[in-house]
């Protein structure tokens, strides 16, 4: 029917996002971001140019295409693929391997893209939001193991043998003679096959039981290693934490992280300073939720010169909650608290926690004919407990109520970008094991929505226009 083949070229458009990722790829500098090239006289295939492994990467993610079988698939039936990789058709052995050995320079790449959304003038760099989810590994629960499970499964096996073995000597009992000289009888057989099943899984849960007491509080998976059961309000499953932060002038994520710590409580100043300097600033503030919040991180947020926004955990109020512990005032020089009566109250002694060291402030005596006792405590006097950084902290949360509505803002700027990967790319699920195979998915799926909102801020021209003159470098 044609005179001449189409090109493939007349496939693809100016204005296709794909062109904007082979523009990308094209100006990054693989060699000094960690790609490392196999050399040609090497036993062997020749090797696939990373650039092109890298481009079909990119293309998957931002595609809902994730697995390595899919994206081979589509190097042979996708033109956009086809266009991209030159007709290039590596099976999926090689395009996971390539993840695979290349899993610690995603964050790189991610982190280059953000180089040019920032010459861009996309990124505020002022107020970041930072959130997390649960994402599911590759463990199913059932292979999913702490002391305390281990205890119940072999209570479960020993409840389940008492039961087995009552039932087969009833069942000896009540067989007649005769029937015994036909042979066994077919129950007792059964009985006696669940009661071996029975056994063996005891002895593989024991051997289980004693990995796990070698280290308190550890867990063990035996599909995915390094996955935890973590547990999130309602939400409990077998995966890993990913961290973002987002920056408030375009939802743009500026930092991201996966980690298996089981909340968020010590993992606010740790992804402010990434975002931080992922922006090249000196100060930033980075707003979060109660989940976040600890002592020690309002602490070091302070001291890395960020302006942390975080709710502290609602305390039950004192008294009827008239006299809460802003309306009592310090005196350094004395060491004591002044009450809104002008009763002074002395420090008596101090309590070390895992959150730090904690001052107790009270005097009995003057708190016995106080005309407002009732309302200020409900025992005989009023006793403050304060930490040993309270005026940092309460710096921290007068900052807060001074800006009432942030917490809304990273409500919109922190589910925006998770409700985009869960929703609109897949991403709800790891598909590789290792913390850090995961790392490199969670890498280039932020990488696939940094692309996309960019995209869909500027367009295909104006990225274009912005990466053909300049060779990104690391």
């Amino acid at each position: 029917m044609m005179l001449l083949p189409e090109s493939v070229e007349e496939y693809v458009g100016a204005d296709n996002p794909v062109r904007v990722i082979d523009a990308f790829v094209e100006g990054l500098d693989l060699g000094s971001l960690g790609f490392v090239l196999k050399a040609e006289e090497e036993a062997g295939a020749p090797p696939y140019d990373p650039k092109a492994m890298l481009k079909l990467y990119v293309y998957g993610y931002l595609n809902r295409i994730r697995s390595s079988r899919e994206l081979e698939k589509a190097t042979r039936r996708n033109l956009e693929a086809i266009w991209l990789l030159g007709r290039l058709t590596p099976d999926h052995w090689t395009i996971n391997a390539f993840r695979r050995e290349h899993r610690a320079r995603f964050k790189a790449v991610f982190r280059q893209f953000n180089v040019l959304c920032g010459s861009l003038g996309l990124f505020g760099a002022e107020l970041v939001a930072i959130d997390g989810t649960l994402l599911k590994a590759v463990n199913s629960p059932r292979r999913n193991f702490s002391q305390a499970k281990v205890r119940r499964m072999i209570e479960e096996i020993d409840r389940r043998t008492a039961a087995y073995l009552e039932a087969l000597e009833a069942a000896e009992r009540e067989v007649p003679a005769q029937s015994m000289a036909r042979g066994r009888d077919p129950d007792a057989a059964q009985l006696q096959s669940k009661l071996a099943a029975l056994e063996q899984k005891r002895r593989q849960c024991a051997e289980i039981l004693e990995t796990l007491c070698a280290e308190p509080g550890a867990q063990l998976s035996l599909t995915d290693p390094e996955s935890r059961a973590l547990r999130k309000n309602s939400e409990c499953i077998v995966g890993d934490n990913a961290q973002i932060a987002v920056d408030a002038a375009q939802h743009l994520i500026a930092a991201e992280e996966v980690t298996t710590e089981p909340n968020d409580s010590a993992l606010l100043e740790p992804m402010a300073q990434a975002a931080r300097e992922a922006l090249g600033v000196e100060k930033i503030a980075a707003v979060a939720d109660r989940g976040y919040y600890s002592h020690e991180q309002v602490q070091r947020c302070a001291e890395a010169n960020i302006e942390a926004y975080v709710p502290a955990p609602q305390h039950k109020a004192a008294g009827e909650g008239q006299y809460p512990i802003e309306r009592f005032g310090y005196d350094a020089a004395r060491d004591l608290y002044v009450c809104p009566q002008g009763r002074e109250l002395r420090r008596h002694s101090d309590t070390t926690k895992s959150s730090g060291c904690y001052r107790t402030y009270y005097d009995s005596s003057v708190c016995r004919d106080c005309p407002v006792r009732t309302h200020c405590t409900r025992g005989a006097y009023r006793k403050l407990t304060v930490h040993e950084n309270h005026a940092l902290i309460a710096a921290a949360q007068a900052r807060l109520r001074e800006r009432p509505g942030i917490l809304q803002q990273r409500h919109a700027l922190a589910e925006h970008p998770f409700g985009t990967l869960k929703f609109w790319l897949g991403y709800r699920a790891f598909l590789c094991r290792g913390l850090e195979m995961v790392r490199a998915e969670f890498a280039l799926s932020c990488l696939a929505y940094n692309l996309r909102r960019a995209l869909n801020l500027l367009g295909v021209e104006r990225l274009l226009a912005a990466l053909r003159p300049a060779v990104l470098s690391a």
